[in-house]
C-alpha cells in the first residue's frame, strides 16, 4: 500500500508524546538524573565526543606498562581513559544509524551503574542476593509481553545475542540426545534447520558446538523480502523426518539485520508439529527465534490501534496493524533470543534467553558434583548447574529492568515508533526518487535497505532490479550491475558521513535460486533508525545528497 509523504507527517500527539519521553529519559539531564553532575562526566559530556584523528591513540599505543606508584592525588578518571570515550562512536548523534546499536536511556544507564556497584553474580543466589529476584521479576514481565505463561516460563540474562542463539541450539541438542553432554554428538546424525537470511551467529554457534556444517546444516531459502520460505522449510523438515533423521533446533528471525524480516513463527510451529505427528517423530525440534533487534515490537501486543493514543500516523498505523499476527506469534517459539541492548535502549550487554517452559532447564543441567562447593539446596535457586557461563553479572539485568520499569510500555511504543516513522518517512522519499530502489518496501522495522543506479533518462529501476533478480551466471549483463554497485559504492564513500551515517552492505538483495538452489547476493546501502535523536530533518539533509542532480560519478 502506497502513501504520499503528507502522509506520513508525525502527528502532534506523537510529537508530544516523543518530546516527553525523550526529555525524561533521553536527555542526559544532571536535573532529573544528579549522577551528571560527576565533574569528569559533565566535563565529558560538555565537551562531547569527536571524530578519530590521526593522533588520537597514540599515547595509548605508547603505554605498556604498569605504575610503580598508585596515584593518591587522583580524583577523577585517569586522562587516557576519557581520552578513550571521548574518541569512541558517539552514538547520540542523531546521523548515527550504522546498524543495530543506539544510545542508551538514562534509566539503563543508572540501573547499570547500579548493579556494577553491587557487583552481583547472578549465577548463584549466595553470590548475588535479592538480584536474583530481579532477574526473575523482570523475566516474568517480558514472558507476559511475548504472550508466556509468566509461571511456566523462565530466562536468563547472557552476554550477548550470540550466546543467546547458542543456547537455542545447545537445547534442541541436549532434548534430541539427552547423553551428549557428558559423551559428546560423536556418530549422531541430525540436521540443523535454519534461514538463508538469518545472523551469521546462526552458523558461527554450530561450528562451536562442532557440528558438520557441510552436512549436518540445512540453509532455508527466503522470499523476496528474506523471509523464510515456508514451502521450502515444509520441505526441508519432512525429507528430514521421513527418513528419521533427527532435527534438534529450528533456529528462526525476528527480525532480520538488513532488511528487518520476520518470519512466520506460528506456520513453522504448525508445519513441524503436523510432520512430527505425521511421522511419528519421538522428540519434536526445539523452535528458537532470534529477536534480539525485533522483539520490542511485542510491546504493541494488545495496542489499541482504534484509539491510538500515542497518535501514530497512518502508514506506520496500518503496516504494524497488519504486521501484529506475526508479532503475536513469538509466543510459539520455544525459546527466543532477546537484546535490551540493541532496540531496548540499554548498554552493552544486556541480552537475555527466554524459554517457554522451565522445564526445559533440565535439560542443560551438568553433573551436579561439578558443582561441589556450592551449597546443593540453593543451587537450584538459580540455573547455576544450566547455564553455559560460571558468571553472570548483573548490569544487563538491572539496566534491563530500570528501563522497562521507568519507560514502561508507553515510553516503549514511543520510541518503537519513532523508530518505524523514521524508516517508512525515508522509505517514502527515496521511492521518489527515479534511480532509487527500495529493498524489501514491505517489511515494517527500523531498518531500510536500497540500492542507487547510475541515473539515465531511460533507467526504471524496477525493471532493472528485476532483471538482477533473474541472474545466475557471468555475462555481460552481470557486468551491468557490477558497474551499477561500483556507482552506488563510490557514491557512498563520496558522501559517508556527511549527512546519515550509513552502512554499506554486501547482500541486501539475492538473485532467485538456480535449480541448485544457489544464488548471488546483491550488494546495497541501509540505515537503521534505531536512534532516540534522528528526526526527520536529518532525514531531508540525507536525501537532498541522493537527488539525481546531486548523483554524479565521483572522482
Amino acid at each position: 500500500m502506497s502513501h504520499s509523504l503528507s502522509s506520513h507527517a508525525l502527528t502532534p500527539a506523537f510529537l508530544n508524546q516523543y518530546q516527553t519521553i525523550r526529555q525524561h529519559f533521553f536527555d542526559r539531564n544532571p536535573d532529573r538524573w544528579p549522577i551528571y553532575r560527576t565533574p569528569e562526566l559533565a566535563q565529558w559530556l560538555a565537551n562531547g565526543m569527536h571524530p578519530m584523528r590521526a593522533d588520537s591513540d597514540s599515547l595509548l599505543k605508547q603505554q605498556t606498562k604498569v605504575p610503580n606508584q598508585s596515584d593518591l592525588s587522583a580524583k577523577t578518571l585517569p586522562n587516557l581513559a576519557l581520552q578513550a570515550a571521548t574518541y569512541s562512536k558517539d552514538w547520540t548523534s542523531p546521523h548515527a544509524v550504522e546498524n543495530v546499536i543506539t544510545a542508551p536511556c538514562d534509566p539503563a544507564i543508572h540501573g547499570a551503574l547500579l548493579a556494577t556497584m553491587a557487583n552481583p553474580n547472578l549465577v548463584y543466589s549466595e553470590y548475588a542476593g535479592l538480584s536474583v529476584e530481579l532477574e526473575k521479576a523482570l523475566v516474568r514481565q517480558v514472558a507476559n509481553l511475548i504472550g508466556y505463561d509468566p509461571n511456566q516460563a523462565t530466562g536468563i540474562f547472557t552476554q550477548g545475542g550470540t550466546f543467546g542463539n547458542l543456547y537455542g541450539y545447545l537445547m534442541g541438542l541436549r532434548k534430541q540426545f539427552p547423553l551428549s553432554g557428558q559423551r559428546g554428538l560423536q556418530g549422531q546424525d541430525f540436521r540443523m534447520i535454519n534461514s538463508l537470511a538469518g545472523h551469521y551467529s546462526n552458523m558461527t554457534n554450530l561450528g562451536l558446538l562442532g557440528t558438520d556444517i557441510p552436512n549436518q546444516v540445512l540453509r532455508v531459502k527466503v522470499d523476496t523480502n528474506n523471509r523464510l520460505d515456508l514451502d521450502d522449510f515444509a520441505y526441508t523438515l519432512n525429507n528430514c523426518l521421513a527418513e528419521g533423521i533427527p532435527v534438534p533446533t529450528i533456529l528462526l528471525t525476528f527480525g532480520t539485520t538488513d532488511t528487518f524480516a520476520i518470519d512466520d513463527i506460528e506456520r513453522v510451529y504448525q508445519v513441524t508439529e503436523r510432520a512430527c505427528q505425521r511421522f511419528n517423530t519421538p522428540v519434536k525440534p526445539h523452535i528458537h527465534v532470534d529477536a534480539a533487534v525485533g522483539w520490542p515490537l511485542i510491546m504493541f501486543n494488545d495496542y489499541d490501534f482504534d484509539a491510538n493514543t500515542i497518535g501514530l500516523n497512518r502508514p506506520t498505523r496500518e503496516k504494524l496493524q497488519t504486521l501484529l499476527p506475526r508479532i503475536r506469534g513469538l509466543r510459539f517459539a520455544d525459546s527466543i533470543t532477546i537484546d535490551f541492548q540493541k532496540w531496548g535502549f540499554v548498554p552493552y550487554t544486556a541480552s537475555l534467553v527466554m524459554f517457554k517452559r522451565q522445564e526445559d532447564m533440565e535439560h542443560l543441567k551438568q553433573d551436579p558434583h561439578y558443582f561441589s562447593y556450592f551449597e546443593a539446596h540453593k543451587t537450584e535457586q538459580t540455573h547455576l548447574q544450566s547455564t553455559i557461563e560460571c558468571s553472570r553479572g548483573a548490569a544487563g539485568a538491572y539496566g534491563s529492568y530500570c528501563a522497562l520499569n521507568m519507560l514502561g510500555k508507553r515510553g516503549y511504543q514511543t520510541m518503537v515508533a519513532h523508530s518505524l516513522q523514521n524508516a517508512e518517512y525515508l522509505k517514502a522519499h527515496l521511492s521518489t526518487l527515479p534511480h532509487c530502489k527500495v529493498v524489501a518496501a514491505d517489511n515494517l522495522g527500523p531498518t531500510v535497505a536500497f540500492r542507487l543506479y547510475h541515473p539515465s533518462p531511460t533507467l526504471d529501476v524496477d525493471a532493472m532490479f528485476q532483471q538482477e533478480q533473474t541472474l545466475h551466471k557471468v555475462g555481460e549483463r552481470i557486468d551491468s550491475i557490477t558497474q551499477h554497485s561500483l556507482f552506488h559504492r563510490q557514491h557512498f564513500l563520496h558522501r559517508q558521513g556527511k549527512q546519515l551515517k550509513t552502512n554499506w552492505v554486501e547482500s541486501i538483495a539475492r538473485t532467485n535460486f538456480d535449480h541448485h538452489g544457489q544464488c548471488l547476493f546483491i550488494p546495497g546501502e541501509k540505515a537503521v533508525f534505531l536512534n532516540p535523536y534522528t528526526r526527520y530533518r536529518h532525514i531531508d539533509e540525507f536525501i537532498t545528497s541522493l537527488h539525481p542532480e546531486s548523483v554524479k560519478q565521483p572522482v
